[in-house]
């Protein structure tokens, strides 16, 4: 009678298990595979230790995206580049040098788009925030400085130097540390009418007190960096769905050169790849094709993202989740699209003990990949990960190195990540519409992201 017992009560659970839910089971091992078996923090590990930062252009990015192709073929996922050529940038040699009252040169580094131009020494003028009442009369042919956080156009760039005649620009950083913060001086592509160099925020500060102690300090600026067309590539993995609308995953393969791009967006690769690895291996059948694209030329002005879309502009793609700088996600962004606020609702509810602590946010945000696909009015999702203080301050400089990465936490946000992209790729309530031009354009005005793009000229609309 025991025997029998234990054999009925083997039968009763295998019963159970049988008719657990498929969808269950492949939760579960999304999210456990992305524990037991994490493959992007060796990967990331690697492309970081062999070949450094991967700036646009350079032997780095590209030994790197080589790197990441091996590593998708070796798991049997269907891959290609995507050329495209955008006016690009490179760095090479440039300084910046205190002359008088004593001889230095600062840590300091041209902005992308800065050309090649003859060394040349002048007096250092202050501007603060660069208002026309904070510039002094007698700025012409001077060098100005900068304090932090100034926000500089192309147009406020080239009002310097013609209505001022100011020859060139040293802006403050705004992190202390000796940090400089590597970024362009637009994102047109253009060669910036004078040149602009990053200086740290002690040595800014520094400078600061010689003008105005009256030391009349002298600069020197020189660089050989150059402005020019790059061919590139965007890296596409493709799982084939059901059906050829798709759910594009994206993330940004360039970083800057100075460090090893290991957070910005070292994270976003590695955590691409076993998202793509995962779900091709657990669950290929979907009932979207998910497409993974890794986007150059990111940092010099989403030239991948805009080059993508461009390309793909005909595709049926039903949402887009961007993976910028992602660490421990505690929440997520609708972007302004009311149309995804029950999905990410109902999915952060649905993950239980790693539920997202955070509501579900709806407010658009610019510089990034996901801009090309939200003024197409494609649906698009980032996330609220923070990233810990303390390694997060150093990104865009030296100091973004591996030793940061958090396996633990890149562990939880594969395991995160892959499960939202398996619930977006089997719900067909996301086969909408898109915005119409006019719909893109309110929910643009409605987060005030309109005049912010137009100074920045990278709004997309021609309205009457």
């Amino acid at each position: 009678m025991k025997l029998l017992a234990i054999s009925l009560s083997a039968s009763l659970l295998g019963a159970v298990a049988a008719a657990k839910p498929s969808e269950d089971i492949v939760r579960e091992r999304l999210l456990g595979a992305a524990f037991l078996d994490n493959q992007s923090y060796d990967l990331l590990e690697k492309m970081t230790n062999l070949y450094g930062g991967r700036i646009t252009g350079s032997e780095s990015n590209e030994k790197s995206m080589q790197l990441l192709e091996r590593a998708l073929d070796e798991n049997g996922i269907a891959n290609h580049r995507e050329l495209f050529t955008f006016p690009g940038w490179e760095r090479r040699e440039d300084s910046a040098t205190l002359l008088h009252p004593l001889k230095r040169e600062l840590r300091s580094i041209a902005m992308g788009y800065v050309d090649q131009h003859p060394t040349f020494a002048a007096e250092l003028i202050y501007l603060g925030k660069g208002t026309p009442e904070e510039i002094p009369q007698n700025s012409q042919g001077k060098i100005g400085l900068l304090a932090a956080n100034v926000k500089l156009s192309q147009d406020s760039i080239q009002a310097f130097a013609t209505d001022n005649g100011i020859k060139g620009l040293l802006l403050t950083n705004r992190k202390n540390g000796g940090q400089l913060l590597a970024r362009t001086a637009n994102y047109s592509g253009d060669a910036s009418p004078i040149p602009i160099y990053s200086v740290t925020e002690e040595e800014g500060h520094w400078l600061k007190r010689l003008v105005e102690s009256g030391e009349n300090p002298r600069i020197q600026l020189s660089t050989s960096s150059i402005v020019k067309d790059i061919e590139c590539a965007n890296l596409v993995a493709t799982i084939p769905g059901k059906t050829s609308k798709k759910i594009v995953i994206g993330a940004h393969f360039d970083s800057w050169d100075l460090g090893q791009g290991a957070l910005d967006n070292g994270l976003g690769i590695a955590q691409a790849f076993d998202i793509a690895r995962l779900i091709h291996e657990i669950n290929p059948d979907n009932h979207y094709t998910i497409e993974i694209v890794w986007f150059n030329a990111e940092e010099f002005g989403l030239f991948g993202s805009y080059a993508y879309m461009e390309q793909h502009q005909d595709d049926e793609i039903v949402a887009m989740i961007n993976l910028d700088m992602v660490g421990n996600p505690i929440g997520a962004n609708a972007m302004g699209f009311d149309s995804l606020l029950p999905a990410l609702e109902t999915f952060s509810k649905d993950l239980n003990g790693f539920a997202l602590p955070k509501d579900v946010a709806n407010a658009p945000w610019l510089g990034s990949d996901h801009m090309p696909f939200i003024n197409q009015g494609i649906p698009s999702i980032t996330l609220n990960a923070p990233i810990k203080a303390e390694s997060v301050a150093y990104y865009h400089d030296f100091g973004d190195t591996f030793e940061k990465v958090d396996k633990e936490v890149l562990s939880k946000s594969v395991g995160i990540l892959s499960l939202l992209a398996y619930q977006l790729a089997n719900d067909p309530s996301l086969d909408r519409p898109r915005l119409t031009e006019q719909q893109t354009i309110e929910l643009l005005k409605k987060a005030k992201l309109d005049e912010k793009m137009k100074t920045a000229k990278i709004w997309p609309f021609e309205e009457n």
